[in-house]
């Protein structure tokens, strides 16, 4: 009877201390949640094409459009883009574009920088990380990055993981 009793602690110990072991690990692996998620509209284009013809280095695209709290509802505010194209020919049609996103929402301005891929003449349509570069008004200060889903024909998804 002993010798059951003290089997049964000693499972009993170790079933707890895995469990101690195995929660931090389950925690920790938990994708983190982002501080704030709106849409952006699919944006209106312009292109200044410096020469020579088509795409190039140097090429100058600005964009805008709606920021909304639910895809295709009732424009918060509204994003613009300026873009300079650093790197064409890449194989597939892509080029690299140095990206500055400015967002005016209710509250200040939230200001974001990245590097994006995409095919020559068109929005990017994979998941870009920007830097958060700061902001004003209630943004004033932040940092941290975004996550742009990519756009497709509803627009895209914005995703800020602040880290202050």
């Amino acid at each position: 009877m002993l010798k059951n009793m003290r089997r049964a602690a000693v499972i009993s110990a170790t079933v707890a201390l895995m469990g101690v072991a195995v929660a931090p690990v389950a925690q920790a692996s938990k994708a983190p949640q982002p501080n704030l998620v709106w849409y952006l509209s699919s944006p209106d284009r312009s292109v200044v094409d410096l020469p020579p013809t088509g795409p190039s280095i140097g090429d100058i695209t600005v964009t805008n459009g709606d920021v909304t709290e639910v895809p295709g509802k009732i424009a918060i505010g509204f994003y613009s883009t300026n873009q300079t194209t650093v790197r064409v020919n890449i194989p597939g049609g892509r080029e690299i574009r140095d990206v500055d996103l400015a967002l005016s929402v209710p509250g200040g301005f939230i200001y974001a920088t990245a590097l994006i891929r995409a095919n020559s003449g068109t929005p990017p349509t994979k998941a870009q990380t920007f830097a958060i570069v700061g902001g004003t008004g209630k943004y004033s200060g932040v940092a941290g990055q975004l996550i742009h889903s990519g756009f497709n024909a509803q627009g895209s998804k914005i995703e800020f993981f602040f880290t202050n």
